[in-house]
């Protein structure tokens, strides 16, 4: 193993936004002491150590910052990752509490050790296996220093600690957990459930999941027009279609039947993006059909009066305020929308233009566009 502790000196002083001289200060010493510490020159007292672990809430380990590279280690938490996943519990148990032993202060085995615990703790027979993910959990917090995976934060953690909680029925402490470490609004559809469900307050229930909804809207979309670009780009343009259709159905589904709204402006971008699919795989005449689909329903949207246009239906009786805003960012009018989107010439996508010269022709016969 080796040392970390000039580095988690300087680290944890810069989480706490103190400066050299406010440490120094705290701890009793000249601020060319503590310089000294973090640049490595010379190591603080174990007296000294103690009490700035005590300082920035850590143990005495996280701000030494241990780092094993005993394979016995690796070999141990790759038993009990392998374990776990085959569901050998009961040798997945044996293995995490002699990992522990030996590596009491190792965040991936306590991490996976926890997650271990938390799994079994889903069974109703084995219930009080989350008293000890909840221990161990907490104390990944303590060693989350030594966390290299991105996917894993102590707000992850936590709201892994809060559905322990949940498991146990201690619903108040489950919450607490939620709120405190709710940042960008990260647990607001778990929040919203333990208040719906488990507390039956539905005022402040909807207050978060109103929020959670409008954010899931938001998310759906860009994780399905997401995909939808990677697969143009590997060329698959059937998933690409297929992806886009689904968002069509979804967005479909919550607006109220034979109404304008907000998304029939999005949908001529959809259509319009489907065609260019089709463009490229030289499907001309099915590219064609929802091209003209997409300008159709553009002018029926640009001509229709404000009142005409209504809002979507399940948002307005969630108490949604935001509600598809993205389609504004192609353009004031669906139209325009459209012409950001068609390119000068064929070379871009084969087709696309002549198509659009056709089929605007076709619907608006006596101008310009």
């Amino acid at each position: 193993m080796r040392l970390k502790l000039s580095e988690n000196i300087k680290k944890f002083r810069k989480e706490r936004k103190m400066t050299q001289e406010q440490l120094a200060e705290a701890m009793g010493v000249s601020a060319s002491a503590v310089y000294k510490w973090e640049s490595n020159q010379s190591t603080p007292e174990i007296s000294l150590i103690l009490e700035m672990a005590d300082l920035f809430h850590t143990s005495t380990d996280v701000l030494l910052g241990y780092e094993w590279r005993s394979n016995n280690a690796v070999a141990a938490l790759d038993r009990i990752v392998t374990l776990t996943k085959a569901k050998e519990y009961g040798e997945a148990i044996t293995e995490a509490e002699k990992a522990l032993k030996n590596y009491p202060n190792n965040f991936d085995i306590v991490y996976q050790s926890a997650l271990l615990y938390l799994e079994l703790g889903k069974d109703a027979e084995h219930l009080e296996a989350n008293s000890r993910a909840i221990v161990l959990m907490d104390h990944a917090c303590e060693l989350i220093v030594q966390n290299r995976d991105e996917a894993i934060s102590e707000i992850s953690i936590r709201t892994q600690m809060a559905k322990a909680h949940l498991l146990l029925h201690n619903t108040d402490e489950a919450l607490h957990i939620l709120k405190k470490y709710n940042v960008c609004g990260v647990n607001n559809a778990l929040i919203g459930m333990v208040l719906g469900d488990y507390l039956h307050d539905a005022d402040e229930a909807e207050i978060y999941l109103r929020r959670a909804f409008a954010a899931f809207a938001e998310d759906i979309n860009n994780i399905m027009v997401g995909y939808a670009n990677v697969f143009f780009r590997r060329k698959n343009y059937d998933a690409a279609i297929d992806c886009l259709r689904w968002l069509r159905i979804v967005l479909r589904g919550i607006q109220p039947e034979r109404s304008l709204t907000g998304f029939d402006k999005y949908d001529c971008i959809l259509l319009e993006t489907i065609a260019e699919s089709y463009c490229f795989k030289g499907e001309f005449e099915i590219a064609r059909q929802f091209l003209k689909d997409a300008v159709s329903r553009a002018a029926h949207y640009d001509n229709a009066a404000p009142e005409e246009v209504a809002d979507m239906k399940f948002f307005a009786m969630l108490g949604i305020e935001r509600q598809l805003t993205y389609p504004d960012r192609y353009g004031k009018t669906a139209m325009d929308c459209l012409l950001r989107r068609i390119p000068p010439d064929d070379n871009m996508i084969p087709g696309l233009r002549r198509l659009w010269l056709e089929v605007t022709k076709e619907v608006f016969p006596n101008e310009t566009v």
